[in-house]
């Protein structure tokens, strides 16, 4: 009977992770075709995948974890780095769920899972991966930046390096993470924000935190 047991919460577990490990991947994809539109054209694209975010740490200081109310300075720092988008600021200054959801979504405290690039690919991407230290192995202190990028370019056929943190939900709610670098000044680090609308992930917002 133990046995039996056991091998049941053995299998309810891993049908459990293998749907939260597609969802990852549903909102991995969204962000890389529908939000930076990558693989939607005729000619293939090349991408460099950063196999593991390491050493990031990131929290929305502005916006207080112990209040349920919000400042207009909060708003107006969120209504920039949100690309103005007023929809959402809205939301976020009326419904105090939402608010907490954001607050609570948008901090990364933890260790960051190894994407499976197979997972993401379609016909007109081709990821290559590499590793976070062999990335950063690309821009010693003794090398100008302008080189470092063109190195890149000349192994990798494409200067378009990006990186997922792990997936963060709250109910019908979900955030990752992701940095795109394409240059010595080409580049930025978001948080996308995901919503369930009518049983689909959708993206309902991004938030800029860096940009070069």
């Amino acid at each position: 009977m133990m046995k039996k047991l056991l091998t049941l919460i053995l299998l309810i577990s891993q049908l459990s992770f293998s749907q939260v490990e597609k969802d990852n991947y549903k909102l991995y994809t969204l962000i890389l075709n529908q939000h930076l539109e990558l693989g939607n054209k005729t000619k293939k694209e090349k991408i460099v995948l950063i196999e593991k975010l390491e050493n990031f740490d990131n929290n929305i200081e502005f916006l207080d974890h112990k209040s349920d109310t919000i400042t207009q300075l909060d708003l107006d720092m969120l209504y920039s780095m949100t690309h103005k988008d007023s929809v959402f600021i809205k939301r976020v200054s009326k419904e105090g769920d939402l608010r907490n959801v954001i607050i609570e979504l948008t901090s990364y405290r933890s260790d960051h899972p190894k994407i499976k690039s197979e997972l993401l690919k379609k016909k007109s991407i081709e990821i290559q991966t590499i590793t976070n230290k062999i990335f950063n192995s690309f821009f010693r202190s003794n090398r100008r930046i302008e080189k470092s990028w063109k190195r890149i370019k000349k192994k990798y056929g494409t200067q378009k390096v990006i990186g997922f943190s792990k997936v963060n939900y709250n109910g019908q709610f979900a955030t990752i993470y992701y940095s795109i670098n394409c240059g010595s000044l080409c580049g930025s680090g978001n948080i996308v924000v995901f919503e369930i609308i009518n049983k689909k992930w959708q993206i309902l917002t991004e938030i800029n935190l860096w940009m070069s």
